[in-house]
């Protein structure tokens, strides 16, 4: 790229580079974005067409003048903060942008970032967001915790509150697969107080009674494709005794569910507890939101440092470690 520039009556060229070189000198060269470089350049080109007519008319080069001035203004005039280019940290995780990932989901916010959709910086490494698409369905998000994938149902910044459901049993639409064992990671996840655990029995060849059907419900479900009876029970010691019955079962205990969804069950109805499976559950989580909550007071939008491993703001300028800087 060249700029132009006119003097003793000879049309010559510069390297830009003599313009940058010239712009480090000026006090104030650094609130000069790139597009003030482009209404430069414009300004050159269009000086040099108007010398190069009047120089065939008059052959003077009086109108040479108007160009200095114009360099001197865009080099040294102190623009606005406003017509300056923001922090790309902050252009990249503004929350004003309104990322969405599938119609259920509101806008996305810190702690959750969407991979592929932003970098990941603008969120916390374990509340990574996969956007998805399945046949019929639609987009749909989905966050893995503790190697387990989840469709993510509903996300609350107010309580801080996620509604999950397992992927496998997300869609109505596909065979109901048997209850896996469900851990939560602790340090960022805990059980919302909608929450109740209870225990399934996955049975084989059984000679159970009718003795407690008054807090277990028969259902079946599949496992690699395969259809198995199974039992939902609020009572655990009554699912190992049950297991106890059969010549082969396995309990999947502490499975969290809804506890309004438990309170519909009525008697030994497999669309009643396929209903309870895919309404999912509630955790609460714990990702630094007080610290976020003062950097957005500042200005600013919340972003994790890949380098330290903790939450940052980013704010128009640059980075922060936790509020914008009150001089900007």
């Amino acid at each position: 790229m060249h700029i132009f520039y006119l003097g003793n009556g000879n049309l010559s060229k510069t390297r830009i580079g003599s313009f940058i070189s010239l712009s480090i000198f000026s006090p104030f060269s650094s609130y000069v974005p790139f597009s003030f470089v482009d209404l430069f350049m414009v300004s050159v080109n269009f000086f040099h067409q108007f010398n190069f007519i009047s120089s065939k008319m008059q052959p003077n080069f009086s109108q040479s003048f108007f160009l200095f001035p114009l360099v001197l203004f865009l080099l040294s005039h102190h623009f606005p903060r406003s017509l300056c280019l923001d922090d790309y940290h902050y252009s990249d995780c503004n929350s004003s942008l309104g990322l969405k990932c599938g119609r259920e989901l509101g806008k996305i916010e810190y702690p959750f970032w969407v991979s592929g959709l932003q970098p990941e910086y603008c969120g916390h490494p374990a509340f990574k967001l996969d956007c998805e698409e399945g046949e019929g369905e639609g987009e749909y998000a989905v966050i893995e915790i503790m190697s387990q994938r989840y469709k993510v149902l509903q996300i609350d910044h107010g309580s801080q509150i996620l509604k999950i459901v397992t992927v496998k049993n997300a869609f109505p639409a596909n065979p109901l697969v048997c209850p896996e064992l469900t851990v939560m990671d602790s340090i960022l996840f805990q059980y919302n107080s909608s929450v109740r655990t209870v225990a399934f029995t996955l049975t084989y060849n059984c000679s159970a009674d009718d003795d407690h059907r008054e807090y277990s419900y028969n259902f079946s479900c599949k496992i690699d494709g395969q259809d198995h009876e199974a039992y939902l029970t609020t009572n655990t010691s009554w699912a190992y005794e049950l297991k106890n019955r059969c010549e082969q079962s396995v309990v999947v205990d502490d499975f969290p569910v809804l506890e309004r969804e438990l309170q519909g069950l009525k008697g030994s109805l497999d669309d009643q507890v396929e209903k309870v499976l895919r309404a999912g559950f509630e955790v609460r989580w714990k990702a630094d939101d007080e610290l976020c909550q003062k950097c957005v007071l500042s200005g600013g939008t919340c972003g994790y440092n890949m380098t330290s491993k903790e939450p940052c703001c980013f704010c128009t300028d640059k980075p922060y470690q936790t509020i914008c800087s009150s001089s900007i």
